[in-house]
This record gives structure tokens, C-alpha cells and sequence, in this order.
């Protein structure tokens, strides 16, 4: 690539309109307007784009850059990259770190557009950056939606119980599991112990039996019966608690049978990516599908430390002259999801790796909380991540 580039866009992307600011190499805003996610908006940048191009020289080179936004400069990013163009994704703290410099801390988008720019100026040569892994980004895709569904699947799961506990106080003590089929299928078909006591116990212990194929005897049949009907209830909310626990159980099958579908695709994706990463204790498919969805690229961070700080895993400096306080407390930056996964896969690989396990018993032995021990055991287990991605070699379990 040439150094001639003189001509720096800075764009701001949002949802529905992106702010463009063009300057040049003295930094002079040589023009300032919005596109939307349309093709005649994208023609219409290209066609200034060229304009200042044609007034320029033939030699004249342009660089774009953008804030990596997700989903809001995919498209536009994609756009640009397949025309053949140069472009530089920022991540969201550099531009804020950039803006912190000015005295006056104001934050508007032609503002911010004007920053990436000038971001773009003073890095010589800009490099460009590039979503080579498409698989990579779909992988994080999926996990994001995996991770979407569980947790509204659990926030429906908390309301069913409530209302169980409300029209039918003791069913947890009769019956092993809540979602288990047998139970899902009697609180789906009936909901309210006043249905189950008003049917013939044959009828009920048919379906029972049919759904746990067997599994639930006769006697265990007759105590739920019995339960049902010695329950107190409040006939006056029965009914209309009856109708929100069925809608709450399609809603949970519904979401289960989603789950199952993008763990599939999960599996595959994972299996065409063929990534070392599973070798590591506490790192199977699914846990594997978040860190490599969220981490990307490895060979964007020349450094492992670089990656533990993408993930906020580093611990909190604070530094005045000849004064330095550690404060124990990690940054949090980056991705809660690379995090939560790194902290399950951590306290696992604690319990079957032995290197991990003397990491993590040496913290405890230090007088760390076990959470600060699991995020110090996070933190080596992501260095060790880094190292088989880096490597592409297998990580040798030390068995405990």
C-alpha cells in the first residue's frame, strides 16, 4: 500500500442514518453530510469520494474508518470492503479514549465522525482491518441468539414457578423435577390442581404413565393425585393464572426447541472451523462457540496481555507520580459474554487441570475470595487460549 493517502472519511455509524466527515491531510474538513443504508446513498459517497479523487490527482488514495458497531456497521463496512476500498474499524473505547483528549468533552455524531478522521490522519500509515473468518463472526452471531433465548427461556421459567407456587403451594415437594416431561405435560394439559381432582385418578395416571413411559409408578402416581386434591387454592385466580402458565409453557418449549437448533448449527459451524480450543479443560463446544465468536481474529492482538485486557480481565491501575495502586478489581471492559464464558470454563478447568488447579489454590492460599481467585484463573486460562490459537496446537492436559 501507498503512503499518497490524503484523503481521510471518518464515518459514524447508527441505526439509521451515518454521519461522513472528509478532511484532508492538514485536516481541513473538506466536506460534511449523512447517508442512510440504502445503495443511492452509498453511490452518492462514492461519487464525492471521486469528485475530491478527480481534483486531487490520480495518485490520490482514501481511507475510511469507522466505530465496530455490531450490527450497525456490518452492513455499510461490507459495502465498503467488497468495492474494493480501505477501511479501519475502531474499537468503541479508542474513540472514546481519542475524545477524552479535548478540553471540552462534547459528543455529537458530525463530532465523532470528525474524530475518526482525524484518528485516521495521525496513524501512518492507517492499516486496514479486515472480517477475513466470516465463520468467526457467524459463530459469535450464534452465540449472541443461544445466549438471547436462554435467558428469556429462564426469565419464563421464574414466572411459571411463581405461579405454581401461587394456585398450587407444594407441588415442587411432590414432584422431582418441574420441567421434567411428566410434570410440563400435567401442568400443561390441566395447570391447577382443582382440574386434576375433578378427573377419574385412571385418566390421570394414563397420561402420566404414558408421558414418563413407565418410569413414574403407580403409587408416586397416586400421591400426586392425593396432593392435588388436599391442595388449598384460590378459586377466585385459578382461571387466570391457568391461562398465563400454559402460554408461559409453549413459550419454554418454544424456546427450548430454538436452543436445540442453534446449538446444532453451533456444533457444525465449530466443527468447520476445527479450532484447538476444545483441548483446553473447561472449553467444550458450546463454551468454545462464545470465546472464539467473541475473540475473532486472534492475530489482531500481538500480545496475549492484549487479549486478557480485550476481555477485561486486567486488574484496575491507578498511577500518580511515584504512587501505583492495584485495586484487585478486573476492568470489565470488552465483552461480558467472552467473560462469563471464561469464568465457567475456569471453574472447571480448576477441577481438572492441575497447573490451573495450583493457580487457583495458590490465590485462595493468598486470601483471595474464591471469585477473585476464578478471575485470576479466567485471566491465565485466556493466556493459555491465546497460546493454542496462536500456535494452532493441541493444549496437553496436566491431570489432577
Amino acid at each position: 500500500m501507498s503512503n499518497n493517502i490524503n484523503t481521510y472519511i471518518g464515518i459514524d455509524v447508527s441505526k439509521d442514518k451515518h454521519d461522513i466527515c472528509i478532511k484532508d491531510n492538514n485536516g481541513n474538513v473538506l466536506n460534511h453530510f449523512q447517508i442512510g443504508n440504502t445503495k443511492k446513498d452509498l453511490d452518492k459517497l462514492y461519487a464525492t469520494v471521486n469528485k475530491f479523487k478527480s481534483d486531487s490527482g490520480d495518485d490520490t488514495d482514501v481511507f475510511f474508518g469507522m466505530e465496530s458497531t455490531g450490527i450497525y456497521s456490518l452492513p455499510l463496512y461490507s459495502a465498503l470492503k467488497r468495492d474494493g476500498h480501505l477501511v479501519k474499524l475502531y474499537n468503541p473505547i479508542q474513540t472514546h479514549g481519542y475524545r477524552n483528549i479535548a478540553i471540552r468533552k462534547t459528543k455529537t455524531d458530525p463530532i465523532d465522525a470528525a474524530i475518526i478522521a482525524d484518528m485516521l490522519r495521525y496513524q501512518e500509515p492507517p492499516v486496514s482491518t479486515a472480517i477475513d473468518n466470516l465463520e468467526l463472526y457467524q459463530l459469535r452471531e450464534l452465540c449472541r441468539v443461544y445466549r438471547r433465548n436462554v435467558d428469556k427461556r429462564s426469565k419464563c421459567k421464574i414466572q411459571l414457578i411463581r405461579n405454581i407456587d401461587t394456585v398450587w403451594p407444594g407441588y415442587q415437594s411432590i414432584m422431582k423435577s418441574v420441567y421434567g416431561k411428566t410434570s410440563i405435560a400435567l401442568l400443561k394439559k390441566y395447570s391447577i390442581p382443582s382440574n386434576v381432582g375433578a378427573k377419574p385418578f385412571e385418566e390421570i395416571y394414563e397420561m402420566i404413565k404414558q408421558v414418563s413411559r413407565s418410569q413414574i409408578t403407580r403409587t408416586r402416581a397416586e400421591e400426586i393425585y392425593k396432593h392435588a386434591g388436599n391442595t388449598l387454592t384460590v378459586s377466585e385466580i385459578d382461571s387466570i393464572v391457568s391461562i398465563e402458565m400454559k402460554t408461559l409453557i409453549s413459550e419454554i418449549e418454544l424456546y427450548n426447541d430454538q436452543i436445540l437448533e442453534i446449538v446444532k448449527m453451533m456444533a457444525q459451524t465449530m466443527k468447520q472451523i476445527d479450532s484447538k480450543i476444545t483441548t483446553i479443560p473447561g472449553i467444550a463446544n458450546i463454551l468454545g462457540a462464545i470465546i472464539l465468536g467473541e475473540i475473532g481474529d486472534i492475530n489482531r492482538f500481538s500480545s496475549a496481555k492484549k487479549l486478557v485486557a480485550f476481555a477485561g480481565l486486567d486488574p484496575i491501575v491507578y498511577q500518580s507520580g511515584k504512587f501505583e495502586n492495584k485495586t484487585g478489581h478486573i476492568s470489565k471492559r470488552g465483552s461480558p459474554q467472552l467473560r462469563s464464558a471464561l469464568f465457567l470454563a475456569a471453574n472447571v478447568a480448576r477441577l481438572n487441570d492441575e497447573n490451573l488447579k495450583d493457580y487457583y489454590d495458590d490465590k485462595i492460599e493468598r486470601g483471595k475470595h474464591h471469585s477473585s481467585a476464578v478471575n485470576a484463573t479466567a485471566a491465565k486460562l485466556l493466556r493459555i487460549v491465546y497460546w493454542v490459537l496462536k500456535n494452532n496446537k493441541d493444549y496437553k492436559v496436566k491431570s489432577v
